[in-house]
């Protein structure tokens, strides 16, 4: 993480001062969130007086209702689901002086959009935008890219589904509960169906190819232990 959080720095320190946005990318399970909470950690430890910020491009994915309108939920993630217009507007909101903004929240508990609940961010030194979409957003800075096998993204999908199913056990509102009364055996289909018509699907089609607009790329091995940093 050191090389990525000093060649982050070279950059912001080329342009001082200025709002920087990071857009970090990579597939579902892959680790994007973790990887942005260590980043903005580290830089502001690196850095004293650095602020950050992260958002997830979820929070501006459609909510169900509006997906099945549209005839797309079964292709939710794809960057059709997402209002990308609404995302990069925000960011312009803060790239031209505001001190802050309210965004949606996505919740996971209800796979959807929470209603009438939102975030405040306030405007920081280095804004980190992640998510299955955030090279698709305007004007950012740096992009990262987080690579992995696809062997292994399948296992940590499956064993964060199989997480969270298995702590929904006594949350009837939560969307993983019609599971947790299931044996494994009998949701596996279910699970590996969501994996090959939507998050591989999504990998290979839309995620993936996006690797090459990286300006560095973040490679895990198992464990989510990073083996290699490459910086274009």
């Amino acid at each position: 993480m050191r090389k990525v959080v000093d060649e982050v720095l070279k950059r912001y320190k080329a342009g001082w001062e200025n709002f920087f946005v990071i857009a970090l990318t990579g597939s579902v399970s892959v680790g994007k969130s973790t990887i942005s909470q260590q980043l903005s950690d580290e830089l502001k430890k690196s850095f004293p007086g650095v602020t950050t910020a992260i958002i997830s491009v979820d929070s501006f994915i459609f909510s169900n209702e509006e997906l099945k309108s549209r005839g797309i939920f079964s292709e939710k993630g794809f960057p059709k689901s997402y209002d990308l217009k609404a995302l990069s507007a925000a960011l312009f909101e803060l790239k031209n002086g505001s001190n802050e903004i309210k965004i949606p929240v996505y919740s996971q508990a209800i796979n959807n959009i929470a209603a009438g609940e939102f975030e405040t961010i306030k405007k920081p030194k280095i804004l980190i935008v992640e998510g299955v979409c955030a090279f698709r957003i305007d004007n950012y800075d740096l992009s990262v890219y987080v690579d992995a096998d696809e062997k292994l993204i399948y296992q940590w999908f499956l064993k964060r589904t199989l997480s969270f199913i298995r702590n929904s056990k006594d949350d009837p509102n939560n969307f993983y509960y019609q599971f947790s009364k299931m044996p494994i055996p009998k949701i596996m289909p279910a699970i590996n169906q969501t994996w090959e018509q939507t998050d591989l699907r999504n990998l290979t089609e839309f995620i993936e190819p996006m690797k090459k607009k990286a300006d560095m790329v973040i490679h895990k091995t198992k464990g989510h232990r990073i083996d290699r940093i490459i910086v274009n």
